[in-house]
C-alpha cells in the first residue's frame, strides 16, 4: 500500500515559510511543519498536532509576503532602537 501523498501546495508553503525565518530554525513548530510537509498531517501525534493546529496553522494561514515584511519592519524598528523618533 502506497502513503498517501503529501499535498503539495502545503508543503510549499511550508517551505517557503521555513525559508522566510517565519518558524524559528530548530524550533518544535520548525520539526513539526517539516513532519508534515515530508509525511503529511496524520503521521503527527495528539501533542503535534496541538502545536501544529495551535501555532504553525495561525502563521501558514496569513499571507507570506505580509508576514515578511511585518518581519523586516520590526527588526529595523529593533535595530533603531527607543530614540529613533527623534
Amino acid at each position: 500500500m502506497h502513503a498517501r501523498a503529501v499535498d503539495p501546495e502545503l508543503r510549499n508553503l511550508i517551505t517557503e515559510a521555513l525559508d522566510a525565518g517565519l518558524l524559528k530554525p530548530q524550533s518544535e513548530d520548525a520539526r513539526i511543519a517539516t513532519v508534515v510537509a515530508e509525511k503529511g498531517q496524520r503521521q503527527l501525534t495528539a501533542q503535534e498536532r496541538s502545536v501544529w493546529e495551535g501555532r504553525v496553522l495561525p502563521i501558514l494561514s496569513k499571507p507570506i509576503a505580509q508576514q515578511i515584511a511585518i518581519g523586516a519592519i520590526q527588526r529595523r524598528a529593533g535595530r533603531l532602537g527607543p530614540s529613533w523618533r527623534g
